[in-house]
Parts: structure tokens; C-alpha cells; sequence
């Protein structure tokens, strides 16, 4: 495809029907048949695919399948007497909205702790076997899950995908076409950085099981996943070579340019055996890797370099993306406009909002869909971190506060963007939670700090007015944006994992910061903007660059908490954001 042709919309998710609970649970019931037949005690049933992404084809969503719940991140486990989906705490209200019945919530107090297997020890008698998909845990977490049952007397198991059988009507693999996305957006030619990535190797091999890391490496694009460019694929890279497994159909030239590229092309059930015929001692992140396949070879555990790579924007990428922010600005303008008018006209509903998004967007063309479902939540269903509005369940727009977290995927680059505004006259508790709000996105977003910093050691800005009230937000503060890829992309971001304490900010990285406060059964309220690390202007420390463009509401926020510094920020703020507009 050329740099102006796409064939495809992104793919969406279809719907499982796993909003209305149930009024008898038989996929609850067939399940543990399958325990009993199989010498089972439990079955884990992790949200992720093979490739451990965040959003999954709709044949890998076995858990929100078997449970109800639908959000993107949770576990469930069924045992003989009892079943629970282990969420944080961006999906408690969801969770209990969602799930089916014979489902309990388990409500994560520490955020990325496995809580789940804490339950799991508490609740099986000693000698229990617990199963699990060994293509959907990683030879990590294998090894860790399995220490902390062996300690207890309990024994894990793999085992073939207990789907099979028990999801008559399972969604089939996915195989949209591919495509090769333009060094005029891409910015560096798959060969370089093919060779920049081995120089990193030296004599050994990779393999990259991440979808977006090989979409990025190669160049590629696909439609196989929800709202995220990528398809299914295993790819290594040899010092001599390298073999893409993949199923996909893609246009002659694009399989001319691999072979010219030394990318050779082979079907994607052809991983074990090339992994097992691989000569070169074989690297791999074995927290991203299958159990199942990792048993096939002997891999050495490396924290894979694509990742860092990726999340460096190029000058190109980042040109490109300044395009992008100025068609989503385009399309702003025009839905807050029509939102404004309709409202005036007629009873308008969540879902309407998502529609007209969607169409805004797609009016400034080179537009390929959502880059994530879109978060509109009005009153009580804003404090609903990650609530989705469907056809179906959907509120009207009364007075009230209205949140609404949404992002596109252009060719020229992906974006996301929160705001909240008023419907109606905002109270002054509202007014307050929303400035103290503002002025974490203000802090972060002037902030100066030395080179070696993690966002970790700086997201304490962003939540220090809202500490200084007694109050806070269970979500982390910003994260990751790849390029016509993943809407949430590390290694760097503003929260409690593991990579936001170690990985340094650099110049070129894209990260959000979308500080929020929220009242169950009131209101909700973020602020977002998507920022570039960028040199500042003393030597040796780096600062961020806005690169969102939609105004920030005025109406709801209290002045008499705003010092002069942060008033004036918010002008010049909105003064740009009017000047991009009207120079359009």
C-alpha cells in the first residue's frame, strides 16, 4: 500500500454479550465440568493473547467470555465452589456492573501485586492442582506462580486452551491484510533498524514476540487487534537473518521489500519448530514469552531493546504527530460544536457522543479508527475509571459533569486526549476537585528535571494538590504513546510499575499526563494531554512539550485557588490552542 492508501478501518471489538448478567450462568457451569473431568481444582484465566497484549483479538477473550467483565486488565479464577475476576482499582465499579453470576470481585489493594494467587492459596486444600493456558502465561510468571504453589502444596499445570471446547461460538483467529507503512511517516527504513537492533545482539538472536514491536521493527501495519494497527506474528532476528511467522495476506510488493530486507516469510504455527532448529544462542524477554514455547528452546532472558527503539520518536514521527494533534484539535472543535447545538435540539445520549467522535474524526482523513474505546462518562459514570457506554447501556445528558477520554489513530500518528466540562452550573465542590485536578496536569506539565529522571520520581507534581486535601486517584498518571501503534506503549511512564521506577525519560518520548479525582455515584474528573520530552533550556535537563491541542474549560475552575503562574499557564494554554484553530 502506498502512504495514502489504507485498506482497512481498524478492527473493533464484537460484543460478547457479557454486559446483562445472566440469569442462570451454564459457561460457569460448563467450566467446571471441565475442572472435574480433567483432574482440575482451579482454572486461571488471564485477560492476554500469546503475545501479552493489553487489547486481544476477540477469539482470546476467554475471560470476559466466561465472567461478564470486560475491561483490560483482571484475572479470573474458577474453582469447584467459587469464582472471582481479580481487578485494581480502575475497575471495581465496572467490574461489579459487569460480572455474571457466581462471580465475586477481588478488589487488588496494591497495585501489579498477583492478589489472585493469594486467594488461590487461601482457598484450595493442600494437594489441589490449579491449570492455566501455557500460551497465555509467560515462562516467568510460570516460574513465579509455581514457587509460591509449591510452598503451599499446591501443584500448576498447563494446559491445552480449555476454550476449545467450552466457547461453541468462538470468534476465529483474526487475519486482516497487512500493510507497509511510508518512510514519510515511519521516518527510518526497516533495514536500519533491523541493523540497529542487532548491533545491540551482537552474535545472538532475538525473538520479539511483542505485536507492536514487530510491527514497528518491520514497518507494518495490520487490523487483527481492537483499536491497536498490528496482526499476528512471531518474528526473529538473526545476525545473518531474519523470519517473520506470519498468516496475514500483504501486496506483493510488501513481501518484495522483506526479501530485499533479508526478511524471510513463514506460516505463524512454524515458531516451535524454527525456535527448536534455531542455531544461535536464542535471546527473549521471558516475561513476555510463552511458557509453552519457551519450553521448546533454551532461551536467555533479555529485556527486549525494540522497546526502548520504539518509544523514541524519530523527527519525522514527530512532525507527523504534530499533524496529527492539529486534525484531532479540527475534530474537537467540530463535536464540541455539535454537542453544544444538539443538546439544544434534542435528548443526546453517551453512545450519541462516541458516534459523532468517531465521524469528526474520520472527516480529516488519513483516519483509521479509535485508537481505544471511547470513555464518556456522564455524572456518576465519569467516577467509572474505564466505563465504556454501549448501544445499549447508555445515559442521557442531563445537567451534570461530563468526562470524555478518547483518541484516533492517524496515519500521521495516535493520539489521546482527556477533558471534563459542565453541563449546566457545576457545583463548588465540583469546581474545586476540577482545579486541583488542573493544577497536577499544570506542575507536571512545566516541570524541569535532570537527565536520568524516571517518571516515577516526578509524578508526586501532578498529584500534590490534590494530597494536600486529603485526597488522591487509584490510576497511574501517564503513560506511553506509540506511533500508529499502541495507544499505551512503555517502557516509560508516570506510574507504580516497574519500568516507570528504571527507565530514564528521554528526549523523543511521548508520555500522557492525565491526573483525575473521583466520586462514586457523583462525578468524575481528568485532564489530559499528550507531551514530548524535550532539552530544556539549562544544560543537562530536559523538559516537556505540549503537543495536544483542545482548550481546557474555563467555567469549572475555581480562580481564587490559582496562583498568577498557573492562570497565566492556562491562558497561553488556550490562547495557542485558539491560534492553531483559527490559523487552520
Amino acid at each position: 500500500a502506498t502512504a495514502t492508501a489504507i485498506p482497512y478501518i481498524l478492527c473493533r471489538p464484537i460484543p460478547l454479550q457479557t454486559r446483562k448478567p445472566m440469569q442462570t450462568n451454564n459457561r460457569l457451569r460448563s467450566c467446571r465440568a471441565w475442572l472435574q473431568d480433567n483432574g482440575y481444582q482451579a482454572l486461571i484465566v488471564p485477560t492476554n493473547d500469546p503475545h501479552f497484549s493489553e487489547y486481544v483479538a476477540d477469539h482470546w477473550r476467554c475471560r470476559a467470555w466466561l465472567s461478564g467483565f470486560d475491561g483490560s486488565a483482571g484475572t479470573a479464577i474458577v474453582s469447584a465452589d467459587a469464582a472471582i475476576v481479580s481487578v485494581d482499582s480502575r475497575y471495581f465499579l465496572q467490574a461489579e456492573r459487569q460480572l455474571h453470576p457466581g462471580f465475586a470481585v477481588l478488589r487488588q489493594q496494591v497495585a501489579h501485586a498477583p492478589e489472585h494467587l493469594d486467594w488461590l492459596i487461601e482457598h484450595l486444600p493442600a494437594g489441589s492442582t490449579i491449570a492455566i493456558d501455557g500460551r497465555l502465561c509467560s515462562a516467568s510468571s510460570l516460574e513465579k506462580i509455581n514457587a509460591r504453589c509449591t510452598a503451599h502444596d499446591l501443584a500448576l499445570q498447563t494446559c491445552a486452551d480449555p476454550f476449545a471446547d467450552l466457547w461453541p461460538d468462538r470468534p476465529p483467529l483474526p487475519n486482516a491484510d497487512l500493510f507497509a507503512l511510508d518512510l514519510a511517516y515511519a521516518g527510518v527504513d526497516r533495514g536500519d533498524k533491523l541493523q540497529a537492533l542487532r548491533a545491540v545482539l551482537a552474535d545472538a538472536a532475538l525473538l520479539v514476540t511483542a505485536l507492536d514491536e514487530i510491527a514497528w521493527l518491520l514497518n507494518l501495519r495490520g487490523a487483527d487487534v481492537p483499536y491497536n494497527p498490528v496482526f499476528h506474528a512471531w518474528l526473529i532476528v538473526a545476525p545473518d537473518k531474519a523470519i517473520l511467522c506470519c498468516d496475514n495476506p500483504m501486496p506483493s510488493s510488501v513481501r518484495d521489500a522483506l526479501a530485499a530486507s533479508g526478511v524471510a516469510l513463514r506460516p505463524y504455527a512454524d515458531i516451535e519448530a524454527i525456535v527448536t532448529a534455531q542455531k544461535a544462542p536464542l535471546c527473549a524477554d521471558l516475561e513476555q514469552l510463552p511458557a509453552n514455547l519457551a519450553a521448546t528452546a533454551d532461551f536467555t532472558h533479555l529485556r527486549s531493546p525494540v522497546a526502548l527503539q520504539k518509544a523514541i520518536k524519530n523527527p519525522t514521527e514527530i512532525a507527523n504527530l504534530k499533524k496529527a494533534m492539529a486534525k484531532d484539535a479540527r475534530a474537537l472543535d467540530a463535536f464540541y460544536h455539535w454537542l453544544n447545538t444538539e443538546r439544544d435540539q434534542r435528548q443526546l445520549t453517551e453512545w450519541d457522543c462516541v458516534e459523532q467522535l468517531d465521524a469528526c474524526r474520520a472527516a480529516q482523513g488519513n483516519y483509521l479508527g479509535p485508537s481505544f474505546a471511547a470513555i464518556v462518562g456522564h455524572a456518576s459514570h465519569g467516577a467509572i475509571v474505564h466505563y465504556h457506554p454501549t448501544v445499549e447501556e447508555s445515559a442521557p445528558l442531563a445537567d451534570g459533569l461530563l468526562l470524555i477520554d478518547s483518541g484516533g489513530q492517524y496515519l500521521e500518528g495516535t493520539t489521546d486526549i482527556t477533558r471534563t466540562i459542565a453541563l449546566g452550573r457545576p457545583t463548588a465542590e465540583q469546581k474545586l476537585h476540577y482545579t486541583l485536578v488542573l493544577q497536577g496536569l499544570i506542575a507536571l506539565s512545566r516541570a524541569r528535571f535532570p537527565t536520568g529522571t524516571t517518571g516515577n520520581q516526578i509524578e508526586v507534581l501532578a498529584r500534590h494538590p490534590l494530597w494536600q486535601r486529603g485526597l488522591n486517584y487509584g490510576h497511574g498518571t501517564g503513560h506511553g504513546v506509540g506511533y500508529l501503534l499502541n495507544v499505551h506503549e512503555g517502557p516509560q511512564s508516570f506510574g507504580r510499575g516497574a519500568t516507570a521506577k528504571t527507565t530514564p525519560l528521554q528526549p523523543g518520548m511521548l508520555i500522557t499526563i492525565e491526573p483525575g479525582y473521583y466520586v462514586p455515584d457523583s462525578h468524575g474528573i481528568r485532564s489530559e494531554n499528550m507531551v514530548v520530552v524535550v532539552e530544556a533550556e539549562h544544560e543537562g535537563y530536559l523538559r516537556f512539550a505540549t503537543l495536544t491541542i483542545h482548550p481546557i474549560a474555563t467555567d469549572l475552575v475555581d480562580e481564587e485557588l490559582m496562583d498568577e503562574s498557573e492562570s497565566q499557564w492556562l491562558a497561553d494554554y488556550n490562547a495557542r490552542c485558539a491560534e492553531t484553530l483559527m490559523g487552520d
